[in-house]
């Protein structure tokens, strides 16, 4: 007899078996999101498995998972067939018989083609292509997500799923002034034509011009590395600027209160969790107008602004929290409060039950 497609368990509001397909676990949002997602729907009785499609991962990151969550590896070599790849995933499926697919890149929208009304895409950027996608079931981790897809898609079936994280696991930073140098930190991959670490140097060169004390941290690795390493030799602020590569995120909650203010100049992010780190860690916060970090600090109010890609306006607003520490101080601690009560991760899992319980409804 062929077992149901969905749980006499989940019909009742109890435990339901739920599929994350992601193509790689390394470091980045979507993979840190993931993580924390599925530890909490496991401490939450349900079964849940991580489906990693390519090779490639990060021990620190699949580490941190709860031995009770089930990690499938394909091993799939990237780029490689992909229609036996959507054999072998829609094959899957039928085989696992999951009450929910819940998938994190845009192209696998495409490759599975069962259970198409009980599968969820979290939209985890901006400018995210919708070829395959724009038909799905869509969850956004920021309203300025949703708008975007919006912008590209008419009648998008959209729901805003903003992004958690563990604030009782950042150390808070101590109180105290400022260090000499001040200390500026990011955290981020090195893809400078996202991320902007370039604007950053640049702004450091700038306010060292101006007589400013500064250095800049830049935690995380990436392509970029050698790049950003040039620029700051050619703007003479290599002895300013340091790079620490990737680090396990403990140790990154655990080092963020050594620093005087996070400043995140991103060209384009869909929602920016690091900064949601940053300011549960009470430092203050630079990062451009609009977008998803400025959404996170409640639409700039908790935080300076400076023009996107500018970096002389990106100085002035370090500037800015500069000469007024103390004021700025006084506002991360509103940031802090801010994050601990729109951004947990348990507030994040309840909103995706309530869409997986909507699917699953319609479904039935």
């Amino acid at each position: 007899m062929i077992a149901p497609l969905v749980s006499e368990n989940f019909r009742n509001f109890g435990a339901m078996k739920i599929v994350h397909v992601i193509f790689q676990m390394l470091t980045g949002g979507a993979e840190t999101m993931l993580v924390d997602i599925a530890n909490e729907q496991t401490s939450r009785g349900h079964e849940v498995e991580i489906l990693i499609v390519n090779r490639g991962e990060d021990a620190n990151v699949v580490g941190a998972l709860l031995p009770a969550v089930r990690v499938v590896r394909f091993n799939r070599k990237q780029g490689a067939a992909p229609l036996l790849l959507m054999a072998r995933l829609n094959l899957y499926m039928l085989r696992s018989r999951p009450d929910i697919v819940h998938l994190h890149l845009h192209k696998l929208t495409g490759l599975l083609r069962v259970m198409r009304s009980r599968t969820l895409f979290t939209v985890h950027d901006l400018n995210v292509p919708m070829t395959y996608a724009a038909r799905s079931n869509m969850a956004a981790i920021s309203d300025a997500v949703a708008d975007d897809v919006r912008s590209r898609v008419a009648g998008a079936k959209i729901s805003v799923v903003t992004n958690g994280i563990n604030t009782e696991a950042v150390r808070p930073r101590p109180a105290g002034g400022l260090h000499s140098p001040a200390r500026i930190v990011q955290v981020s991959r090195l893809v400078s034509d996202k991320k902007g670490q370039d604007i950053l140097i640049e702004a450091v060169a700038i306010l060292r011009g101006r007589g400013y004390e500064v250095e800049a941290t830049f935690i995380g690795g990436g392509r970029d590395l050698k790049k950003l390493r040039r620029l700051a030799e050619a703007k003479g602020v290599a002895d300013a600027v340091r790079f620490t590569g990737n680090m396990p995120r403990g140790e990154i909650y655990a080092q963020l209160a050594d620093y005087d203010l996070m400043c995140h100049p991103a060209r384009f992010e869909g929602f920016g969790l690091t900064v949601a780190e940053g300011m549960a860690a009470g430092l203050p916060l630079v990062v451009p107008q609009g977008g998803g970090p400025w959404e996170v600090a409640d639409c700039g109010r908790l935080c300076e602004t400076f023009d996107n890609g500018d970096a002389l306006s990106c100085a002035d607003a370090i500037a800015r929290v500069l000469d007024n520490y103390d004021k700025a101080l006084n506002l991360a601690v509103s940031a802090r409060e801010h994050v601990e009560a729109k951004y947990s991760v348990k507030r994040m899992v309840t909103d995706y039950e309530a869409i997986y319980r909507r699917l699953l409804g319609a479904r039935n």
